[in-house]
């Protein structure tokens, strides 16, 4: 757009010259026919431009939105760890300190010991009941007896 805007004035000073200054028509064809090609020339250029700012401009949202999404999810992922901590915590007969939660995209992973098959239930159970909880691995064990 900055060369086309600065290509048109020139351009017009220019015919106005030649056409003040006397010259014959065929000279001042050919000037306008300069001018005209200069200006093309420009909106050509403009347009390019444009068109690849567009496309920098997409394919920057783009990255924006996947790093958002990815960001969301790992948010999404600590705070799902958080609330079935909170809710095994809870529970006054299991033992939080050694069930282990992580969790990957909303599969929750229990890992660790406890006392019987029913608290392995329980903290399953429990896990199950948060919000955003697509599905559990259940890995906690019941503790052998010395």
């Amino acid at each position: 757009m900055k060369n086309f805007k600065m290509a048109l004035p020139a351009s017009l000073i220019a015919i106005s010259m030649l056409t003040l200054s006397g010259c014959s028509d065929a000279e001042t064809e050919k000037a306008e026919s300069k001018a005209e090609s200069a200006m093309q020339e420009a909106e050509d250029k403009t347009e390019n431009a444009m068109q690849e700012t567009k496309e920098k401009a997409q394919e920057a949202k783009s990255y924006t939105e996947q790093k958002a999404e990815d960001a969301g999810e790992y948010v999404d992922d600590a705070v799902i760890t958080t609330k079935v901590k909170a809710v095994i915590f809870e529970d006054d007969n299991l033992s939080s300190m050694d069930i282990n939660v992580e969790t990957n995209n909303g599969i929750v992973q229990l890992s660790g010991f406890v006392e019987s098959d029913a608290d392995i239930d329980t903290a399953e159970n429990l896990a199950a009941t948060v919000k955003g909880v697509k599905d559990i691995e259940n890995d906690i064990q019941v503790r052998e007896e010395n």
